[in-house]
């Protein structure tokens, strides 16, 4: 009697495990993901959010980009989110900004590269009321180039906080990541690393637009992206991941 209990849990058992593994072998890996909310704030320094649910079956990465287009319909800036992780379930916000001092009308379009996918949305219609008087406080030392990021220190001659650095005007197919600074005390600096994934890579120029206090406090600077070689290029290659190791 004890022998065929022993027998039938062990024909119980591997049924529930060929049944599992049917169940298993049956889920299909579905990339897919939904735009839940959209949204833009700020005037002159114009913060877009774009919240994003993966509703399919399999991680991937994913991040947002904005094309900014004026009354004739040209494009007068693009710009890339972070990339971020999305597992199955996950709802995570992609930000990206603009800065400008012109008011009026504007259309963005947003467009989310998810996985292998790409999905455009619907043109949104937005308005810039007023222009801020500008000031210069902002500087950058220390550019330097490497595959697929570069490193620098932005320096600033006031109290700022929430300092948006996006770059614009680099290689046609490339893309740049923005960044965001959560304060800079006067006349003090703060070290950055901004990702960027280039197409084939050349020496070319970036242009990097750096605003704070919806756009009250800004600069721009275009700097050569040109990569150090040699022994030179170790050198500073080492000194920089020490340096970024410890001050972020």
């Amino acid at each position: 009697m004890k022998g065929s209990l022993i027998l039938v849990g062990c024909m119980l058992v591997s049924v529930c495990v060929a049944y599992a593994a049917s169940i298993d072998v049956g889920v299909s890996e579905i990339v897919d993901g939904r735009l839940i909310a959209f949204s833009t704030e700020g005037s002159n320094l114009v913060k877009f959010s774009s919240e994003f649910y993966n509703t399919g079956s399999v991680p991937y990465k994913a991040r947002a980009k904005i094309e900014i287009q004026d009354n004739n319909q040209k494009t007068i800036f693009s710009g890339w989110s972070l990339e971020e992780e999305f597992y199955p379930g996950d709802k995570k916000v992609l930000d990206i900004y603009w800065h400008t001092l012109n008011p009026g009308v504007y259309l963005s379009k947003l467009k989310i590269y998810f996985g292998n996918e790409v999905s455009e949305y619907k043109n949104v219609e937005f308005v810039v009321e007023n222009k801020t008087q500008q000031e210069d406080v902002f500087s950058i030392r220390n550019f330097r180039t490497y595959d697929d990021y570069v490193l620098f220190d932005v320096i600033a001659n006031a109290d700022v906080q929430d300092i948006v650095i996006m770059p614009t005007d680099y290689m046609s197919g490339w893309i740049f990541e923005q960044k965001v600074i959560d304060k800079i005390k006067t006349n003090s600096s703060k070290y950055v690393m901004i990702r960027y994934v280039p197409s084939l890579w050349a020496t070319s120029s970036v242009k990097l637009l750096i605003a704070s206090d919806n756009g009250k406090y800004y600069t721009e600077e275009t700097i050569e992206m040109k990569k150090l070689d040699g022994l030179v290029g170790l050198y500073f290659f080492v000194t920089d991941s020490i340096k970024y190791a410890i001050f972020n």
